[in-house]
C-alpha cells in the first residue's frame, strides 16, 4: 500500500532543509509542522486525505479521519457531529460502562446520558432491549463499548438492529478492538455508524494515534462536518509522528495479515497453555488473556507482582484479575517468555474474592451543571449524600465509578476506598 505521509518526509528531510520552521525541537526529522505539502489536518486535500482514505478502504468505511488525540478526540467528534446534525436532541443512551472521554464530552456538549446498565462495572455487554426501553424523542445517539477491559464483547448486531428500527445512529467505542480489521468482526461490519478505533493500543502506532470511522450506511450529513467538529477539540499542531505512524500502520494492516494471524494463533496457544498449568481464565476476545488470580491463589494485584518479578508487564489488575494486552504486532519470542514466567509461580490455595464493585447513584444535577458548579475537595470517608463534582476514575481503565451530578452513597465511598480514592471533588 502507499503511505503518502511517510514518503513525504523521508522526500522532505532528504533534502536536508534549512528549518525556518515549527517546531522547535530540530532533532527529530519526522517532526515538522503543516508547511507547504505536508497538508492540514482537519482541512486534508493532499497527501493526509490519502492516507485516510486508504485507511477507509481496509475498514470498509465510508470515510476515516485520523486523530492525533486517541479515541478521546474521536469519542469527542462523533458526539459533536450527532449534535450538529440533530441539534434539538439532547440525551445519549450509553452503557455505564464507558471511558471517561464519553462523560467529558457530554460535559462540553450539555448532553445528559440515559445509563443501560451493563453485566457488570468492567462488563460492555448489554441487553437489546434495555438499549430499546432508553431510546424515546430526544435520543440523539446510542453510545456502547465493542470490547470491555476483560476481553468481554457486546452484541452489535442486536443493538444496532434496535437503532435502525428506532432510526437513531449507533456510536461504538471500539478503542480496544482497532485489530478487528483483520477478522471481518470490525463494528462498522456489524451495524454500527461511527467507531472510533484507537491504533495504538493493538496495532502497530505511536501514542495517539486513532481511527474514526463512518459507516458508508450512516447518514449522508456525517461525512461532511466530522473534520469541523473535529477541529473543535483537536490541537490546531497535529503530530506528524503519529500521522506517520497511522499512514505506516496502514501499511501494516495491508501487507501483514499473515503476520497478525500467526500473532493471534499464539495467543490462542498460550491460553491452552495456561490452562493446562491450572490458570483458569475468564473469556476474553483474541487480544487478551485475563487470568482469574484468585483461583490460583492470589489476587489480581499480588499476581501481577509476580509477573512483574519475572520481567512481564501486564496491562491491567484488580482485586480478582490480571489482564493481559497484545498487539496484532507482538513479537513471537515474548510468548515463551509468558509461559516461562507463569509456570514459575507456584500455585497456592484458592482466594476468595468479590467481583468489582457495580452501583449506579442517584441523579441529582446534569453532568454539566455539577462540573461548572462551585466545588470542595473533601476526604471520601466526609462523601456520603453529597453531589459529585467530578469524573472519578481509576486509571485504567478508566471507567468512572461515579459521575458528576450523582450523590455519594455509602455503597459508592466504599467502593472508591476500595479502589484506592482518598480524596474527591464535592458540589459545595
Amino acid at each position: 500500500m502507499k503511505t503518502p505521509i511517510h514518503d513525504f518526509l523521508v522526500s522532505y528531510c532528504a533534502e536536508k532543509p534549512v528549518r525556518c520552521h515549527m517546531p522547535g525541537g530540530k532533532k527529530t526529522p519526522f517532526d515538522i509542522t503543516e508547511i507547504e505539502g505536508a497538508d492540514s489536518l482537519f482541512e486534508s486535500d493532499g497527501i493526509i486525505k490519502q492516507s485516510e482514505m486508504n485507511a477507509a478502504g481496509l475498514f470498509g468505511a465510508g470515510k476515516t479521519l485520523f486523530s492525533c488525540g486517541g479515541s478521546t478526540l474521536a469519542v469527542q467528534t462523533m458526539l459533536a457531529s450527532v449534535k450538529a446534525l440533530y441539534p434539538e436532541k439532547s440525551r445519549v443512551a450509553a452503557s455505564r460502562y464507558c471511558h471517561k472521554s464519553l462523560i467529558s464530552s457530554c460535559v462540553l456538549l450539555g448532553l445528559e446520558i440515559d445509563w443501560i446498565k451493563p453485566e457488570g462495572f468492567l462488563s460492555c455487554n448489554i441487553d437489546s432491549e434495555a438499549v430499546k426501553e432508553k431510546i424515546n424523542k430526544d435520543t440523539l445517539c446510542v453510545f456502547i463499548q465493542s470490547i470491555d477491559y476483560y476481553g468481554g464483547e457486546c452484541d452489535i448486531e442486536k443493538i444496532s438492529s434496535v437503532c435502525k428500527k428506532k432510526n437513531v445512529p449507533l456510536l461504538t467505542d471500539n478503542a480496544h478492538g482497532a485489530y478487528l480489521v483483520f477478522t471481518g468482526n470490525h463494528p462498522l461490519k456489524r451495524g454500527a455508524d461511527m467507531t472510533a478505533d484507537s491504533a495504538h493500543k493493538t496495532l502497530p502506532c505511536l501514542t495517539g494515534g486513532a481511527y474514526l470511522h463512518i459507516s458508508e450506511n450512516a447518514p449522508e450529513e456525517l461525512f461532511g462536518i466530522g473534520k469541523t467538529m473535529m477541529s473543535l477539540f483537536g490541537s490546531s499542531s497535529p503530530s506528524y509522528l503519529i500521522l506517520d505512524s497511522l499512514d505506516l500502520c496502514n501499511d501494516f494492516i495491508s501487507e501483514e495479515k499473515e503476520k497478525a494471524e500467526i500473532v493471534f494463533s499464539e495467543i490462542q496457544n498460550l491460553k491452552s497453555e495456561l490452562k493446562r498449568a491450572g490458570y483458569i481464565l475468564k473469556k476474553s476476545d483474541m487480544m487478551r488473556i485475563t487470568i482469574d488470580a484468585c483461583q490460583y491463589g492470589y489476587s489480581g494485584f499480588e499476581l501481577n507482582k509476580e509477573f512483574k518479578k519475572r520481567h512481564i508487564v501486564c496491562e491491567y489488575c484488580d482485586s480478582r484479575y490480571l489482564v493481559l494486552l497484545f498487539s496484532a504486532a507482538q513479537p513471537l519470542s515474548d510468548f515463551p517468555k509468558i509461559l516461562k514466567a507463569a509456570l514459575s509461580i507456584p500455585e497456592k490455595t484458592k482466594k476468595q474474592c468479590r467481583e468489582a464493585f457495580f452501583f449506579i447513584p442517584p441523579i441529582a444535577l446534569k453532568p454539566w451543571k455539577a462540573v461548572f458548579s462551585p466545588y470542595e475537595i473533601i476526604p471520601v470517608d466526609m462523601a456520603a449524600k453529597r453531589i459529585c463534582g467530578g469524573i472519578i476514575c481509576p486509571c485504567p481503565p478508566c471507567v468512572p465509578l461515579i459521575m458528576p451530578g450523582e450523590v455519594f452513597t455509602d455503597d459508592i465511598v466504599y467502593a472508591l476506598k476500595s479502589y484506592g480514592v482518598n480524596k474527591v471533588k464535592a458540589v459545595k
